[in-house]
Parts: C-alpha cells; structure tokens; sequence
C-alpha cells in the first residue's frame, strides 16, 4: 500500500514540474490562448469568433450541379400531389353527369382504380389532372379543362374537352 501512494505522489511531482516547464503545453491543454489580443487589448476567446459568409461559397454544396434535365424530372416526382384529382391523368377520368342550373352547374367525373370505381364533383375552378389543369366551363353536355404548358417562348394553353355520353341501351 505504501508502494502505490509513494508512485502516486512520485509521478503528479513529475507531472508538475514538466508543466512548469513548459507553459506553452500547459496553455494549450487547459484551452487559453497563446498570447492573441483583441483590437481593443483584451484577450481573444474562440467563443467571440464569428463565421462571416458574406463572399464565401455555401461549403455543404456540391462542386458539379447535375443535370438541369435531370434535375427538374427528379422536382417533378417529388411533387406528388396529395389531392386524389391531381394523382390520375385527364384521359382515367369519365364525365357521367352534370347537375345544376343554367347559373351554377356541377359536373360528376368517375375514376377506376385498384379499389374500385371513385366519384367526385367538380365546379369551375376545380384542378384537376396531372398538370394541373383547371375546369373553365360545365356545359349541358361538356366540361372543358385548361392546361397550361411552360415553353421557351411563352406559355401553351391546351383545352381538353370532356362529353357527357349517354346511355344508349335505353333509347329506342
């Protein structure tokens, strides 16, 4: 038991002396700094250090861009809608009625899928389809959509014209 507490004592005065000796190690180790001062005479401290970006690169972005092609498909997939008129494309839909007046007129669109088949109404103003395309007018007999495609020169406007078709079993 001796033994250990004369090793003990034997290395911490070996342990301070080399400190003393060597005040520089001593500095760095406990974190002061090595003789920096400030403009105004103080000593700098690393938590008065600010990261100033103006005129520097973003360090996180990478050195090559991809593909703008590519890039603007990959925009496009993850901008999955999470309306279900927005999922399926125009050409799934079905007109199967219109409902109203002469003032105000709903249309009835009917989609199949996997579970079976799915009913919603439309007013004007409704969008709808993959393109975001708009229902502009519900006639007696028609609903027309509006799609707006971006070119280089301007914007194209496509107008899809859904029809009411009538039973014909029924009709002699």
């Amino acid at each position: 038991m001796k033994k250990n507490s004369f090793l003990i004592v034997w290395v911490t005065v070996l342990l301070l002396s080399v400190s003393a000796s060597h005040p520089a190690a001593y500095a760095l180790e406990f974190g002061e700094a090595s003789g920096e001062v400030s403009g105004d005479g103080k000593q700098a401290s690393p938590a008065d250090y600010r990261y100033d970006l103006a005129g520097k690169p973003d360090p996180f972005r990478p050195f090559v861009e991809k593909d703008p092609v590519l890039k603007k498909k990959a925009d496009m997939v993850a901008a999955v809608s999470i309306f279900p008129l927005q999922r399926v494309g125009l050409d799934q839909f079905n007109l199967i009625g219109i409902a109203g007046d002469s003032q105000r007129r709903m249309a009835i669109v009917e989609t199949k899928d996997s579970k079976g088949s799915r009913f919603y109404t439309l007013a004007p103003g409704t969008v709808i389809g993959l393109n975001k395309g708009k229902v502009v007018e519900i006639k007696n007999d028609l609903m027309v959509v509006e799609e707006t495609t971006p070119l280089r020169t301007g914007k194209k406007i496509n107008r899809i014209i859904k029809k009411l078709h009538k039973d014909e079993e029924g009709t002699p």
